[in-house]
């Protein structure tokens, strides 16, 4: 049974905000990688560039630590909407 994909044809909705929290907080690709992998985010070199551009799944338990490690709430990553 083949994956869903997003409306796009991307692998993940979360990329491009990935890509916007990391630019803000003035964060390189590489820089991140080796933050998340000190809070136990297990993966290989050029992860975050296949997240930010939508060429890999992102799990529910990375998804978590992605929002954790920005303090934004999990569901901002997905849809984009901010707490009021």
């Amino acid at each position: 049974m083949p994956k869903l994909l997003a409306p796009d044809g991307s692998k993940n909705i979360i990329g491009p905000r990935i890509r916007l929290l990391r630019k803000q907080a003035k964060l390189s690709q590489e820089k991140l990688m080796e933050d998340l992998q000190l809070l136990g985010f297990d993966s290989e070199r050029g992860v975050i560039k296949r997240i930010e551009n939508g060429d890999r799944f992102v799990s529910d338990i990375e998804l978590k630590m992605l929002a954790s490690y920005f303090h934004v709430k999990y569901e901002y990553l997905l849809d984009g909407k901010e707490e009021n």
